[in-house]
């Protein structure tokens, strides 16, 4: 009897170590590689490393965004299909499949880190519902590029100096913005923009500082009004199908994993912006390359411009996207995010970044 619940406990032994020997496929796509820093020393690292940090048995497959041949707006159809199993989801660029991740950016509303950390407290969660309600995706935490600015081929001193000009914009929910500047918006991807700006195609892109930098920009457009037009938030995402194969154990590790990583994330996107944004403007700055650019002063007036540009227009076209794909969507909205808008509205204008 002794001996048959040895082999009953040895096998049963064995049968879990197996188990947790397994391995996990993980296909992962993180972002363009043309993103910078975030990309190269920060994101593609943690992934290689993933296996080792939670001591779950991954086989981890990380591919940049621009090297699978699909664009970025498809991410999520991506996650839903079964295509990959966990992204760095790009906000803007999928908000014409999701509005919500516009509703966590929308333009103007966030204009320095501390309220993009309050915005998030407050409305994460309710992306999370619509992406796992909609999409079969779990959203595993949010992080930024750091503030959208406008980028230029010849000095740019106010809003409305972006009249007549050809702006390169990341998709089309930056598009009314531009055009109600008196401005032409061009949906171009990220990859594509250099060029663009080498040969004229456009006269301006938004992106960050350190984005920017990295990708080359300042070579052509060396002029930067550093309003915030959005504040970068991107996320990961992980499809449902691959969370609910994890057991509970391994999914509050993945999960406090991309806690600590994501807290990190912050930190380093802001001394990026920092550096990015002396380097632009020749300065002794430590990680970015050195160009001779000039950067303006974003006064009052162009905050409050921009501010009414949400409220008149921007605000009420989300809305209706929003109410059509989620019923209810802007009442949600307001509801979550009342303390920061009252704020926002008692301050009588955004904070200047």
């Amino acid at each position: 009897m002794k001996r048959l619940l040895l082999m009953t406990c040895l096998a049963s032994a064995f049968v879990y170590a197996w188990l947790q020997l397994e391995e996990i496929p993980l296909y992962v796509v993180g972002q363009p590689s043309s993103t910078g820093q975030i990309q190269k020393a920060y994101e593609a690292p943690f992934f290689r490393a993933l296996k080792k940090t939670t001591q779950i048995p991954f086989r981890t497959t990380y591919k940049p965004l621009d090297t699978i041949g699909l664009r970025d707006t498809y991410q999520l159809q991506m996650l839903q299909n079964g295509t990959i199993d966990l992204a760095s989801l790009r906000f803007t660029q999928n908000s014409g499949a999701e509005p919500s991740l516009q509703g966590i950016d929308l333009l103007g509303l966030i204009t320095n880190y501390d309220d993009a950390e309050k915005v998030i407290k407050a409305y994460a969660s309710t992306v999370d519902q619509y992406l796992q309600s909609t999409f079969n995706t779990k959203l595993l935490g949010i992080w930024t590029f750091g503030p959208q600015e406008i980028f230029c081929n010849r000095p740019i001193k106010a809003l409305k100096d972006m009249e007549g000009r050809k702006v390169r914009v990341p998709s089309p929910a930056i598009s009314t913005f531009i055009s109600e500047l008196g401005a032409t918006p061009a949906v171009i991807s990220f990859d594509e923009t250099e060029r663009a700006l080498s040969i004229g195609l456009v006269d301006c892109a938004i992106t960050s500082a350190a984005s920017a930098n990295f990708a080359g920009w300042p070579k052509y457009a060396q002029y930067n009004f550093p309003i915030a037009v959005q504040f970068g938030l991107n996320g990961y995402a992980i499809s449902l199908k691959k969370w609910n194969s994890l057991s509970p154990q391994q999914q509050n590790k993945l999960q406090s994993t991309f806690d600590n990583y994501l807290r990190d994330l912050w930190q380093i996107s802001k001394d990026l912006k920092t550096d990015a944004s002396t380097c632009n403007v020749g300065g002794d700055c430590k990680q970015g390359t050195r160009y001779q650019g000039a950067s303006a002063k974003v006064s009052d007036q162009d905050i409050k411009l921009s501010q009414q540009i949400m409220i008149s227009k921007v605000l009420p076209e989300w809305g209706q996207r929003c109410e059509k794909a989620h019923p209810g969507c802007v009442a949600i909205w307001k509801q979550k995010l009342s303390p920061y808008l009252e704020q926002t509205k008692n301050n009588g204008a955004l904070q200047k970044p």
